[in-house]
């Protein structure tokens, strides 16, 4: 389980496209050919492999959006640590007005959704109130 997660943090997104792409579309294969639906007919191996192939597709461009998108939200989190930490080193206006302009502007374009605006929200707060109050 170490290596599966290990490799969706550290692999590309077209190899991860790939390994969704083969899992799903195996699974589905597996599914559509061995489930018993309760008939007596003879599956047919080949439209249930085309089947399998095609999910597979549709699945693993789905597994590669999500994991994509955890990227960039973990990205997001970590550079917000750095920013509250420049935030809470900040001595004086001008620090803190350097910071909003340069990496409070490029936190702000790495955000996506909710949680992100909040935190953003959080930060601006403390940044004005620091620069408010502040030397």
């Amino acid at each position: 389980m170490k290596r599966l997660e290990n490799f969706l943090d550290t692999a590309s997104t077209w190899k991860v496209f790939i390994f969704g792409w083969v899992f799903s579309g195996v699974l589905t294969f597996l599914l559509f050919q061995f489930l018993p639906d309760g008939t007596e007919l003879e599956r047919d191996a080949f439209i249930n492999f085309k089947i399998g192939a095609t999910m597979g597709i549709i699945l693993g461009l789905v597994f590669a959006l999500l994991n994509s998108m955890a990227k960039k939200s973990q990205k997001f989190w970590d550079y917000s640590k750095e920013v509250k930490s420049l935030i809470d080193k900040a001595e004086t206006k001008e620090e803190l007005s350097s910071i909003y302009k340069n990496e409070f502007n490029t936190l702000r374009n790495l955000s996506m959704g909710n949680p992100h605006s909040m935190e953003l929200t959080r930060l601006f707060a403390i940044l004005q109130t620091k620069h408010k109050y502040g030397k």
